[in-house]
């Protein structure tokens, strides 16, 4: 499609909504909240949760799309919940309605942690978000919100309206924001059906949990390592023809892992790859791995200014301290004290604090040890949860 097609602006938008490109004005959120307000509306996503707490039928005789909430919490049970029938009516036909129904379901009022925030920033990489976008949807959302006849926004105002903080971040995503992620796009292989998750755009930086069985089905899908998703998630299924447009996906289809989707998925996924590579001419980017993974040290610094280093597998987390710096000395183990509690680990030397680091996540007491390798030592935590991988090392980051 060229700049010359003929279309018109709104003919254009149309277009990119059928061919499954996403997008969302102030419009669409003021027609969402409409279709979602008012004494017969239909059950909101969070109503639809809050009931699977007591029944197993959570649209509660609403009819609609069918899809998949993934809770963190493995105790509780994989569930299909519904997006309303005339909820698609109101925002459709075309189109993936999910991202808008599910949104709400993460505006959970929860601050977002302002060490990673300052982390994430200067790296302008968030994992499941974007610094310039985020800081564009807030300036959209303050010009929607102008009267008539308001004077426009000085140049110095825009500029502090599009500078992104923690707090305009929060603001930004104040009533949900959510982030698709692809376990497989439509093709002529899958019949044009493409299976997604949707995820808190900000669930990093709120420190929400991470939800292992969300990554346990996209590494089934293929992606190695697996990313890591944050909190609850939503999963649903999309067709491309004749427009995008959401259809059922039960629990039962993500649960059984013999089931043709997810087996053909790595495939797919990989022409997938390959045809961006070919279109494209680049190699292709793949799943970064995580710290601390691939048997490749990530780096900590301790109390005292110096360096040390940990690596971690699903089971376990390693530290290696060293004690003393290099020299004829020789360390003494009688001058080593090592406390693990559950989530914090506490070394010092000599009456010195070595390290004292809040731990990302729960570990086993019991299942953690330490040795000296000359002047280093290594510690070895068990984690209380297997299958975990951790983003990072510490609490805050």
């Amino acid at each position: 499609m060229s700049n010359d097609d003929g279309m018109t602006p709104t003919e254009r938008e149309q277009w990119l909504r059928d061919h499954g490109v996403q997008i969302e004005s102030s419009a669409d959120r003021r027609k969402a909240e409409s279709a979602l307000s008012g004494t017969d509306r239909p059950l909101s996503v969070v109503e639809q949760v809050q009931r699977l707490s007591i029944s197993d039928t959570a649209a509660g005789g609403e009819n609609g799309v069918k899809f998949v909430y993934l809770p963190h919490d493995t105790s509780q049970k994989i569930q299909t919940v519904c997006l309303p029938s005339r909820l698609v009516e109101a925002l459709g036909p075309a189109g993936d309605i999910i991202p808008t129904y599910v949104k709400s379901f993460f505006a959970d009022g929860r601050s977002i942690d302002e060490k990673i925030f300052k982390d994430q920033a200067a790296k302008q990489n968030l994992l499941g978000g974007d610094m310039e976008k985020f800081a564009a949807n807030a300036k959209e959302e303050k010009l929607a919100t102008v009267s008539e006849g308001e004077p426009a926004a000085t140049a110095k105002e825009e500029e502090k309206t599009t500078t992104l903080s923690s707090s305009s971040l929060m603001n930004a995503t104040a009533g949900g924001s959510t982030e698709t992620f692809p376990l497989v796009r439509p093709s002529k292989t899958n019949k044009n059906e493409g299976v997604y998750i949707y995820l808190d755009e900000v669930g990093m930086l709120k420190h929400l949990p991470l939800n292992t069985r969300a990554s346990q089905l996209a590494q089934q899908c293929g992606y190695h390592p697996a990313p890591n998703f944050y909190g609850d998630v939503f999963v649903g299924r999309v067709s491309s023809k004749p427009m995008l447009h959401n259809i059922d996906i039960e629990s039962g289809d993500i649960m059984d892992t013999t089931k043709e989707w997810i087996m053909r998925a790595p495939h797919e996924n990989v022409l997938w790859q390959q045809a961006i590579n070919e279109a494209t001419g680049r190699s292709g980017e793949t799943q970064p791995n995580h710290a601390g993974t691939e048997g490749v040290a990530a780096e900590a610094t301790g109390n005292d200014g110096c360096s040390y280093t940990w690596l971690q597998n699903e089971e376990e987390v390693e530290l290696t301290v060293p004690l003393i710096d290099d020299g004829d000395e020789t360390v003494n183990k009688r001058l080593i004290k090592v406390n693990f509690l559950h989530q914090k680990v506490v070394v010092k030397y000599n009456n010195e604090c070595k390290v004292e680091v809040e731990l990302y996540s729960k570990i086993d007491v019991d299942g953690c040890t330490w040795t000296l390798d000359k002047k280093n030592l290594v510690i070895t935590c068990e984690k209380a949860r297997d299958g975990e991988i951790w983003p990072r090392l510490e609490l805050s980051g």
